[in-house]
């Protein structure tokens, strides 16, 4: 209860101090390439009910190629700033194992049963452990760390995986606009 409650004062707090920022995103988006401006995924989250993961739209064309601006934001995670709906939806939270689509999560899985009694997040061990090889990287085997977190996640977990996640932001160049 608190973890929702920390999650959706933070995400509102948040998704006011970035309205301008998300209307200007918005509008170089349609300038550049039309709408739509958000790309909308579907997951699974928490208990297996599946949501509409909300991203602004870094790509266009037939085959999709990532736009320039698109690449930039991306660059930047500022693609990422609509999951803020998400957050305060209660679809996701900051921390928490990392939502997948449907057809990469087999609900009869012991492991996803224990995996989907608590509530996906934007970052989470499981993206953590894998960073640049996630979506290479066999989903029995990227799991593990999201498996252990719902076994054993706490207050404590959270803060060092927020950390973690800043730490790697950085690091990783997003700060510089490099990725």
């Amino acid at each position: 209860m608190a973890k929702r409650l920390f999650d959706s004062v933070v995400a509102g707090i948040l998704a006011i101090l970035v309205i301008p920022l998300a209307g200007v995103i918005a509008c170089v988006i349609w300038l550049e390439s039309g709408s739509p401006v958000l790309h909308c995924s579907l997951r699974v989250g928490r208990y297996g009910r599946p949501f509409h993961y909300v991203r602004f739209r870094t790509m266009a064309g037939h085959p999709a190629h990532r736009t320039r601006f698109g690449r930039f934001i991306g660059n930047l995670s500022l693609d990422e700033l609509p999951v803020l709906w998400n957050i305060l939806k209660g679809d996701l939270s900051f921390i928490g194992p990392r939502s997948e689509i449907p057809e990469k999560v087999d609900l009869d899985d012991p492991a996803w049963q224990t995996i989907l009694t608590v509530r996906p997040g934007i970052t989470g061990p499981g993206l953590l452990a894998y960073l640049d090889s996630y979506n290479e990287t066999p989903v029995h085997e990227r799991i593990q760390p999201d498996l252990f977190y719902a076994r054993h996640g706490s207050l404590g977990f959270d803060i060092r995986i927020m950390g973690m996640t800043i730490y790697y932001w950085v690091r990783m160049g997003h700060l510089k606009g490099r990725s």
